[in-house]
């Protein structure tokens, strides 16, 4: 995922108070969070998959996000 899609799907939204990234990390301030996860990002000059605030970024993305796994397959 490209910095330009990750911007398009978590900027501008809203999110609740508080989100569990893992069990170790929880971001009490959302717009700060991304924010500055974004700067980070654009400032690495190496691979993007191997950015930590990439890994941040994808996580944050998947929580509040979750797959849901119960839906129904269409046919």
């Amino acid at each position: 995922m490209t910095i330009d899609e990750l911007k398009s799907e978590l900027l501008g939204k809203s999110f609740p108070e508080k989100v569990t990234i893992s069990p170790d990390q929880v971001v009490f301030d959302v717009e700060l969070f991304l924010k500055t996860q974004f700067i980070m990002l654009e400032l690495w000059k190496k691979d993007i998959e191997k950015s930590p605030a990439y890994i941040r970024l994808m996580r944050f993305r998947e929580a509040v996000n979750p797959k849901d796994e119960e839906t129904p397959a269409t046919s």
